[in-house]
């Protein structure tokens, strides 16, 4: 009996023990059922886990980087010749697109540089090409007549130090055509003509010549071996240039009368140019034809090489205009 007591005791004991330590549970007795339900279980607190901060992307190195190429003429000139020779081996679509777009490209390149040269030189007085011979039928007939008439005075002017000699013979039919050729040269511009016999004889129509006959070997001192000869003698004996040998027109005669006197210095270079059917303009007024300029200017200033040729130029004279002096109000 007393062992009945004691295990009684020992099993309230623990109830209560149990009680005390999960009041909770035994608190709810008067739902009836908590019996058969499961201690509730603590769900673990998660832990705030620090997030590792999200990796950078990596960095393109220089060879994974967009490399651009400018599409330049020099780029042009070496890859369309590439572009064609692969067209021409391989003629593929894509081959024939890449060459004909890639040389369509190069044609507008230069057109569009066709186009900004010809409007910056149509307002570039400097570099006006009409200022060598007029375009237009209006302005070349007036440069037609300045030409025309600065032959004449140009060459009267010559005639003051120089005449011509023409070497001719009886039996030479050439010397009968040359007659005429140089009997209107004498006409237009009064030039004096000696008349040079080899042979003694005389021509019809040398009238108007002086004539004389070549007695001391005058023709074999100067290397006449052929009638008709032209020289253009100096008055002071000083100086001979032959113009003529055979039948030689009255342009050419002309024109070679200009060139000597000028190489002479009978004549000035400005003279010489305002005879000449195309006007040299020139920017190397230099007789050595070179010019000087500064190194670091021509490779830092776009606009230095331009000034220093344009200042060469722009005292050319205009076709068909005079210059005038705001002081006198004449023409200069």
């Amino acid at each position: 009996m007393k062992k009945t007591i004691l295990a009684a005791l020992l099993i309230t004991g623990c109830f209560n023990t149990m009680a005390a330590e999960s009041p909770s549970f035994y608190g709810d007795k008067f739902r009836g059922w908590y019996w058969f339900e499961e201690p509730p279980v603590e769900k673990e607190k998660k832990e705030d886990k620090v997030k590792p901060p999200a990796a950078a992307a990596p960095e393109k190195n220089s060879e994974e980087k967009e490399e651009l190429v400018r599409l330049d003429v020099a780029w042009l000139k070496k890859k369309i010749p590439e572009y064609q020779e692969a067209a021409i081996n391989n003629p593929t679509t894509q081959n024939i697109a890449r060459y004909m777009y890639a040389q369509r490209y190069m044609l507008d390149m230069s057109s569009r540089f066709a186009t900004k040269a010809v409007e910056f030189t149509e307002f570039e007085s400097a570099l006006d090409e009409t200022k060598r011979r007029p375009l237009s039928s209006f302005s070349l007939n007036a440069f037609k007549d300045e030409t025309k008439k600065a032959v004449g005075n140009v060459i009267n002017e010559i005639n003051q130090k120089a005449h011509l000699w023409f070497f001719f013979s009886r039996n030479c039919s050439y010397c009968v055509k040359q007659l005429p050729v140089l009997k209107e040269l004498k006409i237009r511009f009064g030039i004096n003509i000696l008349a040079i016999s080899m042979d003694g004889g005389v021509l019809p129509g040398m009238d108007e010549f002086e004539v004389v006959v070549d007695k001391s070997n005058v023709a074999e001192r100067f290397g006449v071996k052929y009638t008709p000869t032209t020289f253009m003698a100096m008055n002071d004996g000083e100086g001979f240039t032959k113009i003529g040998e055979g039948l030689t027109s009255l342009p050419k005669i002309q024109d070679r009368i200009l060139l000597s006197a000028r190489l002479k210095n009978i004549i000035t270079d400005k003279q010489y140019q305002t005879t000449q059917n195309v006007r040299e303009i020139n920017v190397l007024t230099d007789t050595d034809g070179t010019m000087l300029a500064d190194a670091k200017l021509l490779e830092s200033d776009p606009g230095y090489l331009a000034e220093i040729l344009k200042s060469k130029l722009v005292d050319s004279e205009p076709v068909g205009a005079q210059l005038f002096s705001s002081i006198s109000g004449e023409k200069q």
